[in-house]
């Protein structure tokens, strides 16, 4: 299923935080949001999944306008991991995954074998078949989060929608999820710190800044030098990564933000 999100303004207390925003989520494809704290990309993603309602503009899934949908028929569609993670639950890992079920289900109805598969898979497709039985509240911020992705997983969504998908997980965790995701081909929003992640895993970037999307498009025609110095303030180079051929970028960790922000062209060293 696509997304369109059209002239989005989301406001709290008078000031803005998503001022007009326009992009798209192709069916299929994963597409990133990128941008400095504050650019407005948790609060564009809330308005996606429901958390928020926007001022103005609208959200809309394969034409249809989410906020006009009942809360079970888009959660049918749409599962959200966002980065306020909730209470901990008292829960096993299994019992948390089975909570995905929940907008297939009528109240107390029980698990079928249908349930039952889709929470095995989910749980395997992201390592934690073996803890199924452990305590949520007794893992790891790493294991929780994996934990939370298999139950979006298992709400089988159209639409994943993923706020900093890849905190708190370890280096070799982080790629195993960006690959299951490319593997996946739903439809994918997410938001992402990590600009060299966002550039191998992504198929279309926004780039937010003060509210607004200032740039969209493939990573590499957005991941430019001038780019990383206007939305982030920093110096940096654009090369080819050596492994995979993807945008690689280099930043200057010696030059302070403030003390020069000039763009280095793409493909030079930074210094």
């Amino acid at each position: 299923m696509r997304i369109d999100i059209e002239d989005l303004r989301v406001a709290y207390s008078g000031r803005t935080v998503v001022a007009g925003a326009r992009l798209i989520a192709a069916e299929g494809e994963i597409t990133g949001l990128v941008g400095p704290n504050g650019s407005g990309k948790s609060t564009l993603l809330r308005t996606v999944y429901r958390h928020v309602k926007p001022s103005a503009g609208r959200v809309l899934l394969a034409g249809q306008d989410i906020g006009r949908m009942a809360p079970a028929e888009s959660a049918r569609h749409v599962a959200a991991l966002p980065q306020e993670r909730g209470a901990d639950f008292e829960l096993t890992v299994r019992e948390v995954v089975v909570m995905g079920r929940t907008p297939y289900k009528r109240a107390f109805a029980g698990e079928d074998a249908g349930d039952r598969d889709i929470v095995a898979r989910a749980l395997a497709d992201v390592g934690m078949a073996d803890q199924a039985g452990r305590r949520f509240t007794a893992l790891s911020g790493g294991e929780r989060q994996r934990v939370l992705l298999a139950r979006a997983f298992a709400q089988d969504p159209d639409v994943l929608v993923l706020d900093e998908p890849t905190n708190h997980l370890d280096v070799r965790h982080q790629v195993e999820l960006l690959a299951l995701l490319r593997a996946q081909r739903r439809t994918t929003l997410v938001s992402l710190h990590d600009l060299n992640a966002a550039a191998a895993v992504c198929d279309r970037l926004h780039v937010l800044h003060a509210g607004s999307v200032i740039a969209s498009g493939p990573p590499r025609e957005v991941l430019t030098p001038d780019l990383m110095a206007e939305a982030f303030g920093v110096r940096a180079a654009v090369v080819d990564h050596p492994l995979t051929g993807d945008p690689l970028i280099a930043f200057d960790h010696r030059t302070p933000a403030g003390a020069d922000n000039s763009a280095v062209p793409s493909g030079s060293p930074a210094h």
